[in-house]
């Protein structure tokens, strides 16, 4: 290979043929062609012999994808140059006759046919031109081998940075956006250096791509400057290392923005150059100061520092010393020094997240050490307190109890002397006798729900509404269910009540019924029993109707009186244990029927009207072989 030095880009590549006998053509002195940063033109010269008895067709790939313009000639022997690829600097990738990164200009040579190849390029980054002769056939193996080499290495370490972003940022590392930000500027520079950005992110834009390679380099060294200042958090620990940190920063940032207009001039290239060496110094730096202080993951991050070092330094060197060093091997190795890199970067951020947090449980193992003994005395006080709430609960659930007992005795002893007072041939001093101890047993009842009776509470509210355990509850407890005729209990309950109606004069009427219900018969007696026991005492004039209808899937029992009636607010003081309507009593039959129905799943409901009487109702499930209510009660 020879070469010309067109530094004013007016020769043609006739008169650049002239010129081949003479000392302006030069033999490359060096293992590959690399001229360093320049703005001129380079003429190359080298010849080829088809030593195969038949025709053959070969690929000529030039390895500078960022090249501005470039001219390739076949020249037979004594024949005429003829152009065989053409490219200039505003060209979109689509002009390209082979869709490859670098490019591609395919020739055809009779058997044992000689001809020269000339070709003739430009480049404003950098003209190192790597040149190969392959066969077709081999020329797309090794396309297909590099471009699966190159994107699975890069699809690795993207994946992998993606990953521990989201691994880290979930872990609160404020360093995990700036380390993510860090590795894509550093494989998107790579892309672009390869030629891939071009062919696959901005084919239609020619110019960006041929300056593209400055704000990219810029934006990793800036993205990499901010990453080592947020691990080793520079401004609360190294206020020097910060400013230095910032300064670099800022220089990105001006770099990133003037090259635009910049990226031309040689001078340029060599401040892009130094801005590299002074961010890859400050990394080693952080690493350095990471680990001289002990911060977790500074091992790591000195281990990633030092990897990045490697192939920028030898980037360096093969700018400073052009054509000793291939930039295609160094950006192979870039490649995998970005992924050991990039894992130690994560592994640092995360060994440092790990410390961290261990340094905060140390620290809050700490303080619950001192705050065990506060916490013994206030739990000792706390378990008196909670002994004390729970010896007043059971004193109010055994008072309750036994209020809700009396409450039921009443009942069936009331039944009781009715029945004794119509035994008309009973002796006198038995009768006496008897009669003084049903007195006896009243005034006992009366004052035991008198000394039972809790004091008033802020809401008006009864204590069997309270969180303790109730005497309905514990009396329902077992929820006994039985299929039994509805019958049973109206019956049951009428003969209890009729002796009491007749003698207040009192018309008392019970409907009977071949319904059949699934309930505990004795929660059903005591509901049953304590509304008729209500209508017969607080009605005065007229009569008591008990009887039920079937609604749905469900017999609704139903206890009608002609008594005073109640208004609504009447009826929702009545219904809280203790409270009294205007007619008197205990307060605690319709509360304790509220509270039975509601532990046994039965609807309660109350109809009243003052001055025209009540009615009250209780629906209960319908039990199997149910065949209604008779003729009469519907």
């Amino acid at each position: 290979m020879r070469y010309l030095v067109d530094g004013e880009k007016t020769l043609t590549a006739k008169e650049a043929l002239r010129l081949l006998p003479t000392n302006r053509f030069r033999s490359v002195d060096t293992p590959l062609v690399d001229f360093g940063f320049t703005k001129a033109r380079f003429w190359l010269w080298t010849e080829v012999e088809n030593a195969s008895n038949a025709p053959g067709t070969w690929n000529l790939v030039l390895g500078n994808p960022l090249v501005d313009t470039l001219d390739v000639y076949l020249v037979p022997e004594g024949g005429e140059p003829v152009e065989i690829l053409s490219h200039s600097f505003d060209e979109p990738f689509s002009a390209r006759k082979t869709a490859y990164r670098n490019f591609v200009a395919t020739f055809r040579l009779g058997p044992h046919e000689r001809a020269g190849l000339l070709i003739a390029y430009s480049s404003k980054a950098a003209t190192q031109q790597l040149t190969y002769i392959e066969s077709p056939d081999y020329f797309f193996a090794q396309v297909d081998q590099e471009d699966m080499h190159n994107f699975l290495v890069l699809g690795l370490l993207l994946g992998m940075t993606l990953v521990s972003v989201i691994y880290l940022t979930a872990l609160r590392s404020k360093a995990a956006l700036f380390y993510g930000v860090y590795i894509c500027a550093a494989a998107l520079y790579l892309f672009q250096t390869d030629g891939y950005a071009f062919q696959f992110l901005w084919p239609s834009w020619p110019m960006w791509n041929n300056m593209a390679v400055v704000p990219i380099g810029a934006a990793w060294a800036g993205a990499g400057l901010l990453f080592a200042r947020s691990f080793i958090d520079a401004p609360k620990n190294h206020p020097l290392l910060n400013r230095l940190f910032v300064a670099g920063v800022i220089a990105s940032a001006a770099m990133f923005l003037s090259s635009f207009w910049l990226f031309e001039a040689a001078w340029f290239k060599f401040i892009a150059l130094a801005l590299a060496v002074f961010s890859t110094s400050l990394y080693v730096a952080a690493g350095v100061v990471a680990f001289r202080r002990g911060q977790p993951g500074g091992r790591f991050f000195l281990a990633g520092a030092l990897i990045v070092v490697a192939p920028i330094l030898f980037g360096l060197v093969s700018y400073a010393w052009p054509g000793q060093f291939s930039q295609d091997l160094i950006g192979h190795g870039a490649r995998y020094a970005l992924m050991l890199e990039g894992t130690a970067f994560a592994l640092a951020i995360f060994a440092n997240i790990l410390g961290l947090r261990r340094e905060r449980n140390d620290a809050m193992r700490s303080e619950i050490a001192e705050t065990r003994e506060k916490l013994a005395a206030i739990e000792a006080l706390q378990e008196a307190k909670h002994k004390h709430e729970r010896a007043v609960q059971l004193a109010e659930r055994r008072r309750d109890q036994l209020a809700t007992t009396a409450h039921d005795i009443q009942q069936p002893l009331a039944s009781l002397r009715m029945a004794l007072r119509q035994i008309e041939n009973l002796a006198g001093a038995d009768s006496k006798k008897i009669t003084g101890s049903l007195a006896y047993l009243d005034q006992l009842i009366d004052r035991n729900l008198k000394e039972t009776r809790p004091p008033a509470t802020h809401d008006g509210q009864g204590e069997m509404d309270g969180h303790h355990e109730s005497y309905g509850e514990v009396a329902t407890r077992a929820n006994d269910t039985e299929n039994f005729p509805v019958s049973v209990v109206l019956e049951n309950v009428a003969r209890m009540f009729e002796a009491e109606a007749r003698e207040k004069g009192l018309g008392f009427r019970t409907i009977p019924s071949s319904h059949r219900v699934g309930a505990d018969p004795i929660a059903l007696m005591r509901i049953v029993s304590n509304l008729v026991s209500n209508a017969v005492k607080y009605t005065g004039t007229g009569s008591v109707l008990l009887g039920c209808r079937r609604n749905g899937d469900r017999v609704r029992i139903e206890v009608h009186d002609t008594g005073a009636g109640m208004s609504p607010d009447e009826v929702d003081r009545v219904l809280r244990p203790y409270q009294k309507g205007e007619t008197g009593g205990t307060g605690l039959g319709l509360a304790v029927v509220a509270r039975l129905a509601r532990e046994q799943g039965f609807a309660f409901d109350v109809i009243s009207t003052p001055g025209r009487g009540s009615a009250f109702s209780v629906s209960v499930p319908r039990g199997t072989a149910d065949t209604g209510c008779n003729r009469h009660q519907e």
